[in-house]
Formats: C-alpha cells, structure tokens, sequence
C-alpha cells in the first residue's frame, strides 16, 4: 500500500468554532462545508484536518482527550508570539524539550492540543537513544 495523503477528522460540536480557529490562525483553506462536515487543507502540504458532527453512523463520540496534532513550523517563537497576541490560551509554555524539539500547545475549540514546535538539537541522551536505531 502507498498512502498518498494522510487526514484527521474530529468529531465535534463545534463545527464552526474549528473551522474559523484552523482558518484564522493556522491558514488553512476551506475544501467542503455542509451542516455535519467541513473539510480544510493546509495551504503549505497536502495535509487536510476535517469536522464532523459526533452523532454519525461511522465513528465514536469525540471528547477531545487523548488527541494531538503537531505542526512543526520554520520560527516557533514567532508562532508562539503571534498566536498569544491573538489571545490563545497558552496550554504549554515554549520550552526546550531534551529530545530535540522547542515547542508550545494550544488547544482548539474541540479541546484537541496542538503541539507547535521546531526541531533543534537532542541532549546528549537522547542523541545516544537516537543513534541506537540508526545502527
């Protein structure tokens, strides 16, 4: 099998909420809308995050524990700035992660965490852990 593109739809409520939060603070266009569904893709990749109404034949109800979506972007600061002057509830504070990523979280009206972050160097640790798989 060769997946050619990968999507996440949540189930939510909140269907409007989370298609203006996408739209607005992450630039994500709008593919599809109906009264149970939108679609959205990135503008950047061929990634798509939709919305569907909880109470649909195929699926179970959302509660939006245990859901994370990363988005690993060129100047997180930037990001994390930017999106605290929107007024984002800040979930995480940006922070250096020993495993080579500084990052922040926000969540979004369905209550998913968005895990924001840019790659930069492993600790010593990790890099050995890291290494380990390379052999």
């Amino acid at each position: 099998m060769r997946i050619k593109r990968i999507d996440t739809t949540i189930s939510t409520e909140k269907l409007q909420e989370s298609k203006d939060f996408y739209m607005k603070h992450f630039g994500f266009k709008l593919v599809y809308e109906s009264d149970w569904y939108i679609e959205l893709l990135s503008p950047s990749l061929e990634v798509g995050v939709s919305f569907t109404l909880p109470q649909r034949e195929e699926g179970e109800f959302f509660n939006g524990k245990g859901l994370i979506l990363s988005f690993e972007v060129e100047d997180v600061d930037a990001e994390y700035n930017r999106l605290k002057q929107a007024g984002l509830n800040i979930y995480q504070e940006i922070q250096d992660k020993p495993w080579g990523e500084r990052s922040f979280v926000v969540d979004d009206p369905a209550k998913v965490h968005i895990y924001i972050y840019k790659t930069i160097p492993a600790t010593p640790e990790y890099q050995k852990v890291y290494d380990s798989f390379r052999g």
